[in-house]
C-alpha cells in the first residue's frame, strides 16, 4: 500500500497564514496585551501616582507604530498621540508610557514621598517583570484562538 502526499496546496495554502494571519493575529494579540499592561499599571501596586490626576492621563499605548489606546482615567491633555519607530520585518513592538514632564521622575521615585498608599515607583516597569510570562500568554492565545 502506498500513501502519496502532494505538499503543493498545503504549502501554498499554509504560506498565506505564515504570511497574513499570524501577523495579523500577533499584532492583535500584542494589543490586548498592552492594553492589559496598561490596565494593571492603574489598578495594580504600586500604581500610577494619583495626585491631581494628569499622570493617570498622560497614558497610551502603540502596537507597530499605530495609536491603540489612550487613557480615559484622570485630566488628559498629555497623552502621546504619534510615535514612530523603525520596525525590522518580522519584528513586533507595542510601546506604552505616561507622558507628562515628570513622568520619568516619578517613575523612577528616587527621593520622592508618594501620598497614595498604593502608588510608588516603577509603577510601569515592575508590571513588565512581574507578568511578563501572562502578557505573553495574551499574545500565544489570540494567535492560537485566531482572533
Amino acid at each position: 500500500m502506498n500513501i502519496k502526499f502532494n505538499s503543493d496546496d498545503f504549502n501554498k495554502k499554509f504560506g498565506v497564514i505564515v504570511e497574513k494571519a499570524i501577523p495579523e493575529l500577533t499584532e492583535k494579540g500584542l494589543g490586548r496585551a498592552m492594553a492589559n499592561l496598561f490596565n494593571d499599571c492603574i489598578n495594580e501596586v504600586p500604581t500610577v501616582p494619583l495626585k491631581e490626576s494628569w499622570l493617570r492621563g498622560s497614558g497610551s499605548w502603540f502596537v507597530q507604530n499605530k495609536l491603540a489606546g489612550v487613557s480615559n482615567k484622570g485630566k488628559q491633555g498629555f497623552a502621546n498621540t504619534s510615535h514612530t519607530e523603525n520596525i525590522s520585518a518580522g519584528e513586533f513592538v507595542g510601546v506604552i508610557g505616561f507622558n507628562t514632564p515628570y513622568a520619568a521622575r516619578i517613575h523612577e521615585g528616587i527621593g520622592l514621598h508618594f501620598r497614595e498608599p498604593s502608588s510608588g515607583a516603577k509603577y510601569l516597569e515592575s508590571k513588565l517583570h512581574r507578568k511578563k510570562d501572562v502578557y505573553m500568554k495574551i499574545i500565544a492565545n489570540t494567535i492560537k484562538e485566531g482572533g
